[in-house]
């Protein structure tokens, strides 16, 4: 049967990237996919062992349209013989996904807690796609392994998985071992998962109460400590567990917590250090503390249990359940929303508490404000830590207020 061969160099040049990835049918199961980025690949839809694959034979004008043919011939040949195209063409086709994902894992920054999590994403999904050179990899090979990881209630194991699988075609892009990140086009594959808040207490009885609770507790100074502390600083409970005794400069008029970038979430978009205007209150913690735990020989403020490791978050989770605040009620990051509730409310500057929550977006007003404002940021916190105490004691309560000219 004489096949009518649909695409030339003509009839390609002409197609245009649509929102989503579309096909230009040759014939015989070869096309052209159009991203929507521009790019224009040839593809080749077969079937092996009762299941529908696709090969990947590179890009055009690279690829011209005979070769392309030729290709489509050559495998057609091996399923003749019995053989899967795909497997005989992955031979010697390049690095492998799982020798990329070692390689771009091992360059990176992480902090101690965002690797645990990175590398438990990279044990989801590298067992199955870890054998397919990046060169060949194609989102009909992504795709059952992403919704593989959904099915099994993992919805935002998926999605990161998803993204990092893209973050590491990207670095194989940059290394010659990819054309591009193929993950891209199955990005809307995932429904969004509404993030959950955090628990917190935001009213003043409710605050008042923990406060009180948190000062009764006892036990290893390390928890007792840093429990006291976590409110009062607005940081996240893994920066505060992991600080060192070099960042801190106690001994000054205006006692700062300087914490480093690499250290910080947002570190890729904020890479210098974040700073933290400690309180009388907060110094006066700091200071006991120093006398305590000031010479351990890895400079941990709040030494845990393992030696040159900090207690944990779930340390601090558990200290919170034993004063009768489960995670229904608070959880150690809720600090911050109560904090942040609490001062909004109190009429401090918006921009002046995201500031202190390192909350920085990236837009072009960020970008050139570089201003720390850090005298205002150390009014606002010394006032809420006033303002903390306050509740605890039962003392008049009158939180500061910022003045009207104040942005």
């Amino acid at each position: 049967m004489r096949v009518t061969r649909k695409l030339s160099d003509r009839t390609i040049k002409v197609l245009k990237p649509a929102a989503r990835p579309f096909k230009a049918a040759d014939g015989e199961g070869l096309y052209i996919e159009v991203t929507p980025a521009g790019g224009k690949l040839w593809r080749l839809k077969y079937r092996f062992g009762g299941k529908e694959k696709r090969l990947s034979f590179g890009p055009w004008p690279d690829i011209t349209v005979e070769a392309a043919r030729a290709k489509a011939t050559e495998a057609r040949a091996l399923l003749r013989d019995g053989i899967d195209p795909a497997r005989d063409q992955r031979q010697g086709a390049g690095k492998s996904m799982a020798e990329l994902a070692t390689a771009w894992a091992d360059k990176q920054a992480w902090a101690p807690s965002t690797e645990k999590r990175e590398r438990h994403l990279l044990a989801l999904w590298t067992p199955k796609l870890g054998n397919v050179p990046a060169r060949t990899l194609a989102p009909a090979d992504i795709r059952p392994v992403v919704l593989g990881i959904a099915a099994e209630g993992r919805g935002e194991n998926a999605r990161r998985a998803l993204a990092q699988i893209g973050r590491v075609l990207r670095y194989a892009v940059a290394e010659g071992e990819a054309e591009r990140d193929v993950a891209a086009d199955i990005g809307d594959l995932l429904p969004a998962v509404q993030s959950e808040k955090y628990a917190t207490v935001t009213k003043p009885a409710e605050i008042a109460e923990l406060m009180k609770a948190i000062h009764t507790y006892g036990g290893d100074p390390s928890t007792v400590y840093c429990l006291r502390i976590l409110p009062h600083v607005f940081t996240r409970p893994g920066e505060l567990r992991n600080a060192r005794w070099p960042e801190f400069d106690l001994d000054g008029p205006d006692p700062l917590w300087r914490i480093p970038g690499e250290r910080m979430k947002m570190r890729r978009k904020n890479p210098g250090e974040h700073l933290v205007p400690l309180s009388t209150q907060v110094a006066g913690l700091l200071r006991k503390l120093r006398t305590i735990t000031g010479d351990n020989a890895h400079g941990l403020l709040f030494p845990g249990l393992v030696a040159g490791k900090p207690i944990s978050d779930a340390t601090l989770g558990q200290a919170l359940r034993r004063l009768g605040y489960g995670p229904d009620r608070i959880v150690p990051h809720g600090f911050r929303a109560m904090a942040s509730t609490a001062l909004n409310e109190q009429g401090h500057a918006p921009d002046l508490i995201e500031l202190q929550l390192a909350h920085r977006d990236s837009s072009v007003r960020a970008i050139y404000n570089r201003s720390t404002r850090l005298p205002e940021r150390r009014q606002m916190m010394q006032s809420w830590s006033d303002y903390l105490d306050a509740l605890r004691t039962g003392a008049n309560v009158v939180p500061f207020r910022r003045s009207a000219g104040t942005a």
